[in-house]
C-alpha cells in the first residue's frame, strides 16, 4: 500500500518537473532565444520589411523595370534626377564607394538603381550615361510620372518641380534624399537617410543580411 503511493508521487513529481522543462523551452523560444535585430544600424531598419505593390517603369535600355525586377536581388534605390547640381551626384558618389566596399561575391546579388523623377528630361540613354559613370553596374530607371508616384508613394519618397526661370527652359525638381534598400523578396528593409557615409552603408548592409538570412 505505501509502495503504491510512493509511485504515485513520484509519478506526480516526474509529471511536474516534465511540464516545467517543457514550459521552460518554450518560453526561452518566445524570449531569451529570440533574434534580436541587428544593433549599431547606419539606417531605419523594418524587422518585417514593406512588401511593395506593382509598377511599372522602363530601364536605361528601354527593358521594363517593374517588381519582378527588384526580386531574386538586395536593390539600393535612390530618387533623383540628372540634372541635379548636389544631392544626386553626391549620393550616387557614396553608392560608388560602397561598391568599392563589398565583397564581390555580395556584389554578385545586389544592384544600385538610379530612379530619375523627371523623365521629361532623363530619356534612358541620358540616364545610362549618367548612372554608368559613376559605376558600370549601375542601374538608371524612369518611366509615366504616374508609375514613379506608384513606387515613390508606398516607399515615402517626396519630390516636387520649380516653375523655370522667365526665359529660361531649366528648372528645379525637389526630391527626398534618402536611400532605400529592397530585399530579394521586393520588400522594403530599410532607410538610409543623410548624411551617407560608404563604410557605414556598407557595415549595415552586411549586418542587414545576416539578420535577414538567418531568420
Amino acid at each position: 500500500m505505501t509502495t503504491t503511493k510512493l509511485s504515485n508521487k513520484n509519478l506526480l513529481l516526474i509529471l511536474i518537473a516534465l511540464l516545467s522543462i517543457s514550459l521552460g523551452l518554450w518560453l526561452s523560444q518566445q524570449t531569451g532565444h529570440q533574434k534580436q535585430p541587428p544593433t549599431g544600424l547606419a539606417a531605419t531598419f523594418l524587422i518585417k520589411g514593406k512588401p511593395l505593390t506593382p509598377f511599372h517603369l522602363l530601364d536605361q535600355d528601354r527593358k521594363t523595370f517593374n517588381l519582378a525586377r527588384l526580386k531574386g536581388k538586395w536593390s539600393f534605390m535612390f530618387f533623383g534626377y540628372t540634372n541635379c547640381p548636389d544631392v544626386c551626384p553626391i549620393s550616387m558618389k557614396v553608392m560608388q564607394g560602397v561598391w568599392h566596399k563589398l565583397p564581390p561575391a555580395l556584389l554578385k546579388k545586389s544592384q544600385m538603381v538610379f530612379v530619375s523623377v523627371d523623365p521629361g528630361r532623363d530619356t534612358p540613354e541620358i540616364l545610362k550615361s549618367y548612372v554608368q559613370y559613376f559605376h558600370p553596374d549601375f542601374l538608371g530607371v524612369t518611366g509615366d510620372p504616374d508609375q514613379i508616384d506608384i513606387l515613390t508613394r508606398q516607399i515615402g519618397i517626396l519630390y516636387g518641380f520649380e516653375d523655370p526661370e522667365p526665359g529660361s527652359k531649366n528648372y528645379t525638381v525637389n526630391h527626398s534624399a534618402q536611400i532605400i534598400l529592397i530585399d530579394p523578396e521586393g520588400d522594403m528593409r530599410a532607410v538610409f537617410s543623410p548624411p551617407h557615409d560608404a563604410e557605414k552603408i556598407a557595415a549595415s548592409f552586411q549586418k542587414i543580411i545576416a539578420f535577414v538570412e538567418q531568420t
